[in-house]
């Protein structure tokens, strides 16, 4: 049996009915791939790319509308120099090679989190993106880039207060409708690889009824298998939301 047959039959599997609307995932083990194979930790992250774009495409061919990466946080600011470097120069050349996927799938790119931290030519070209995508409807692709859940949760809270909003009109909604994620639904599923068991600051206000899928398969080898094992392990689950 080939790949290809392989994928179809998993595909098979897949109720379309209760497809995830929105799936996050935390792409970790980039380093230690690369530490396996003796290799240097960047790259790792340039076959973790990969990764993220053959997950981007099974997933807009089964129909996820809302994809989540988490690009960069605002702690891997601590990582090395050099390591920071390399990863901002390929963010920039990914969003100039992933062009073509954006347009013929009418994918949506949309970053959360600032960016004024990050190299002007990675913002402009970050803006020229989400502008030139902003009316494709089919997918959308979001990129945690220095984010932080935490940071973002307390920026909200300062634009509530600073419009002057009465304590008695702040409810859950408000505080959404603040967040980077504001329109977007809260993922229905999380996937983290490399088998840490952890949330890492992520999404935390959005999560709070979100499936999580953990494996401990490392980000670089997991591709649309994988992907489409744990979309059939998400609809095996029942959702309750706090009921019977």
């Amino acid at each position: 049996m080939n790949d290809n047959t392989d994928l179809d039959n998993l595909i098979a599997k897949i109720d379309k009915k209760k497809l995830p609307v929105h799936v996050a995932i935390i792409m970790d083990g980039n380093g230690r791939w690369a530490k396996k194979r003796g290799l240097d930790r960047v790259e790792g992250h340039k076959e973790g790319t990969i990764s993220a774009r053959k997950v981007s495409e099974i997933a807009v061919k089964i129909g996820i509308k809302y994809l989540t990466f988490y690009t960069f946080s605002t702690e891997n600011w601590k990582r090395p120099s050099r390591e920071v470097n390399a990863l901002m120069d390929m963010l920039y050349q990914n969003l100039i090679d992933q062009k073509p996927l954006l347009v013929e799938n009418e994918i949506r790119l949309k970053v959360l989190g600032s960016i004024k931290r990050l190299p002007k030519k990675l913002r402009d070209k970050i803006i020229e993106t989400e502008n030139y995508s902003k009316d494709f409807k089919n997918m959308q692709i979001n990129l945690a880039l220095n984010y932080g859940s935490r940071e973002e949760i307390v920026e909200a809270v300062k634009k509530i207060v600073k419009s002057g909003v009465k304590e008695s009109k702040i409810n859950e909604k408000l505080i959404s409708d603040n967040l980077y994620t504001a329109g977007i639904p809260d993922p229905d599923l999380l996937i983290r690889t490399s088998g840490e068991l952890r949330i890492s600051n992520y999404l935390l206000f959005q999560i709070a009824y979100t499936e999580l899928y953990f494996t401990d398969v490392l980000w670089p080898d997991f591709r649309e298998r994988e992907f489409l094992e744990a979309i059939i392990n998400y609809q095996n689950r029942e959702r309750r939301f706090g009921g019977v």
